[in-house]
């Protein structure tokens, strides 16, 4: 019995608990015909209240008002409060400058959310939204991943349950249950459900797999494909389930929030230990943690793991919708950039003495130490790792004194300039940031090691040829920076 095999998903996944009110999507098809139809046969059953939505999209003159008819005289028939909406989608698809299939989707949601959030104030009930997605919409969603170069989290399909944050949960009972199967079901009772001719038309990429993709791969290659395919869902989503509980113990165990900033950090040497598999699983749950939760694609990861590999610091590595990687001190960051304010500041550098600074801007300290050409000698393994550490540098003190400024950590200003590393001319900050594709919106947060407008040391790049230590030095300072 289907009504049994509904019951059980709703029980196995904890669809719907006792005493809740659940928002039915009724579009007057098969699907969502079968579905109101088992809800509402099952109400009593599971002790929960059942309201019905649907939507008129405007796109099928006569047909669309039949569907809205069919729909209010079903939940008349059977005692079901039904609210319906008109849109015209196709003129919204246009002025949003989207498809038809997106809009559509769009002012459904949004129909659903708002009788449930109507419910909610009215009863003080908890609401879900019940869709009719079914076993053949799983296996062409499966399919369409597949077609778009999808990782293996994207072979899981569609959820059982679904949390929009905000806004609310959507759940889909008949996951379990194939559209033969809901056919049938609606024949078996007379149900006589309305029938989207569109939907027997190759417009789209959805349709061209459930008329033509699937049909020919059931008659070539297994007539079992629909199962196959749902089966293969499955194994994706218990494969991610554990790695979900590896990727939260990792995050609990290493990440740090800064409340202030919506910004999330995570030890590199960690991240870099790491699995790709698992290292991009925690990068994305990252991302999710301050608002990221879909667009991430293969070529992003691809960039955060040559970032990580140079962890250099200030780097930048952008992500959709605003969202970014930096790396800073050792961290890399996860931020939306517009969350990130700009801060300038200045610290004097004490060259008579070794001491620390602490810089709140950059929630960074800076050590200062100051050698003589002897005692740097002693320490040749400082002078090699420093060679090999973005956070650090070794300077010549005796050129630093010669100059007559007080060194200053800062932030840039107009008309500073650096003679790089290796280089003889000088060059201007500016183009030394565009030549090292340094992000533009990073460029005001680079902390600057300088006398008067003269760089001396871009923190996390490259040291002044004019100031680094040679065989002639005889006193050397050494910095390094750490996060606090």
């Amino acid at each position: 019995m289907i009504k049994d095999k509904v019951k059980e998903t709703i029980l196995n996944n904890h669809l719907i608990e006792t005493a809740e009110h659940i928002v039915v999507g009724l579009s007057g098809g098969p699907d969502s015909v079968c579905l109101f139809h088992i809800l509402n046969r099952l109400k009593t059953e599971l002790d929960f209240s059942l309201t019905a939505v649907h939507i008129n999209h405007g796109l099928r003159p006569g047909a669309a008002d039949e569907d809205q008819r069919y729909s209010e005289q079903l939940c008349f028939d059977f005692g079901i409060p039904c609210h319906t909406f008109f849109f015209d989608v196709k003129k919204i698809a246009k002025d949003k400058g989207m498809t038809g299939e997106e809009a559509g989707r769009q002012v459904r949601y949004q129909s659903f959310f708002e009788v449930a959030h109507k419910i909610i104030s009215e009863t003080g009930k908890n609401v879900k939204i019940a869709v009719a997605q079914n076993m053949n919409d799983q296996a062409e969603t499966v399919l369409m991943r597949i077609l778009r170069g999808t990782g293996t989290d994207g072979l899981c399909g569609i959820e059982y349950i679904r949390r929009e944050t905000g806004k609310g949960i959507v759940i889909r009972p008949l996951l379990d249950v194939s559209r033969e199967e809901i056919e049938s079901y609606c024949r078996e009772h007379k149900l006589e459900p309305r029938i989207d001719l569109t939907n027997l038309e190759p417009l789209y990429t959805r349709n061209k797999i459930r008329l033509e993709l699937l049909p020919l791969l059931q008659e070539t290659f297994n007539s079992n494909m629909i199962s196959v395919l749902n089966r293969l869902s499955k194994i994706a989503k218990e494969d991610r389930e554990y790695f979900s509980i590896i990727v939260e113990e990792a995050i609990k165990a290493h990440s740090e929030t800064t409340e202030k900033n919506n910004l999330e950090r995570f030890p590199i040497s960690v991240l870099m230990e790491m699995h790709p598999a698992l290292r991009h699983r925690v990068i994305r749950r990252l991302f999710e943690e301050i608002g990221l939760s879909k667009d991430i694609a293969s070529i992003h990861l691809e960039q955060a793991d040559k970032l990580l590999e140079e962890a250099r610091t200030s780097s930048v590595s952008d992500f959709p919708s605003g969202y970014a990687m930096k790396i800073n001190y050792g961290f890399a960051e996860f931020y939306k950039k517009e969350k990130i304010e700009k801060e300038s500041f200045e610290y004097e550098i004490d060259i008579n003495k070794d001491s620390n600074i602490e810089i709140c801007e950059l929630n960074a300290r800076i050590g200062v130490k100051i050698l003589r050409r002897q005692d740097w000698e002693n320490v040749r393994e400082t002078e090699n790792y420093l060679k090999k550490n973005s956070f650090g540098c070794s300077l010549s003190l005796d050129k630093i004194e010669a100059c007559g400024c007080v060194p200053i950590l800062r932030t840039r200003k107009q008309g500073d300039y650096i003679v790089p590393f290796g280089m003889t001319g000088r060059k201007k900050l500016q183009d030394f940031f565009v030549d090292g594709k340094i992000d533009r919106v990073e460029r005001d947060k680079i902390p600057l090691l300088c006398l008067g407008p003269e760089v001396v040391w871009v923190v996390g790049n490259r040291i002044n040829e004019n100031y680094k230590v040679e065989k002639s030095t005889e006193r050397i300072i050494i910095l390094e920076i750490s996060s606090i």
